[in-house]
Order: structure tokens, then C-alpha cells, then sequence
């Protein structure tokens, strides 16, 4: 029912929900090794782009607001779903909390002694395919379960997903 009635949305998730599987094996199984400097650095830009996400539809939930979807899908349809809280929290708030967590983790591999660094690096890696995890779960669950996609949760499924491929198969080791 989701795809005829809205085919982008529903077709969307579904290639994002199959690309983010597949990032998620390629980074539990990659041979450790550095990442490029410039994808390095674009860590915190990405990662400040979800909590940006996260935040407007943190807005959207804790105010009622009727959230801007755009052009595809039915964000209101998915805020109102059961699916939207998680033990009572809205998950737009978890997934702002997670993205804030993982800039600090991300900032903490990078100063300090090499033990704190090493903690926080695998902490980055941990946190950021959690964040996987959940947004895939949540990814499946909008066009299958509550019928209705969400363009903003589908780019905060995608932004997670790359920052998990820069922690994926570096064994959470520190920045190059």
C-alpha cells in the first residue's frame, strides 16, 4: 500500500534500508586500516547535520508542530505512530542525544593519552552502529509497518550509516 501510494518514498527507504545492511557488514568485517584525512574531518560536519535532523524533528515531536516533509512521504503520519517513542522518550530526542554522544567520542579519540583516545574511538564505533541499528530497524518499519515515510528520518538513516563507515573496520582505532 505504501508504494502505490507514495512509489519514491517507499522505493527510497528500501534502497537506503539495503545500503545501510550492507555498510553495516562492511564495516563489522573491513580489515583494520586508517581513513583518508579529508573523510576524517568530515566527520563532525556529518555528524553535526544529523544532530541538525534530530533536532528539528525533536521540535516537531516535543511541540506538535506540523513537520515540513517536502515533496515525498507523510512525516506526520510517522510522528504520530507508535513507532515514534521509545519507553515513553520520542526517538527524535535519542537519536539527538546519540549524535551529540558520538561528537564527543569523536572529539575525545583525538586528545588526551592513547588509552582514552582508544576508549573513545571504540565508544565512536559502538554508539554510531547502534545508531545503525536503529535507524535501520525504524527505516524498515516506515514503509512495511506504519505505511508513511519520512525524508527527514531517511537522511539521518544515511548520515549515521556514513558515520559508522568511518569507524566500521578501523577496530575503532584512533584518527589517522
Amino acid at each position: 500500500r505504501t508504494f502505490r501510494a507514495d512509489p519514491i518514498g517507499g522505493s527510497l527507504a528500501l534502497v537506503i534500508l539495503v545500503a545501510m545492511v550492507l555498510s553495516m557488514g562492511l564495516a563489522l568485517t573491513r580489515l583494520p586500516g586508517g581513513v583518508p584525512r579529508a573523510w576524517e574531518r568530515a566527520v563532525p560536519v556529518v555528524v553535526t547535520a544529523g544532530m541538525v535532523v534530530a533536532a528539528y524533528l525533536t521540535y516537531v515531536e516535543v511541540t506538535g508542530a506540523v513537520a515540513v516533509c517536502g515533496p515525498v512521504g507523510d512525516c506526520n503520519a510517522v510522528q504520530q505512530s507508535p513507532y515514534a517513542r521509545l519507553a515513553g522518550i520520542p526517538v527524535a530526542v535519542l537519536g539527538l542525544a546519540g549524535y551529540a554522544a558520538i561528537l564527543a567520542a569523536w572529539i575525545g579519540a583525538r586528545v588526551g593519552p592513547p588509552a582514552a583516545r582508544r576508549w573513545a574511538a571504540v565508544t565512536a564505533f559502538a554508539l554510531s552502529l547502534l545508531g545503525t541499528i536503529a535507524s535501520a530497524v525504524l527505516t524498515a518499519l516506515e514503509p512495511f509497518a506504519i505505511r508513511a515515510v519520512v525524508m527527514w528520518c531517511l537522511t539521518s538513516a544515511m548520515l549515521i550509516t556514513l558515520v559508522l563507515m568511518r569507524w566500521g573496520g578501523t577496530g575503532g582505532g584512533a584518527p589517522v
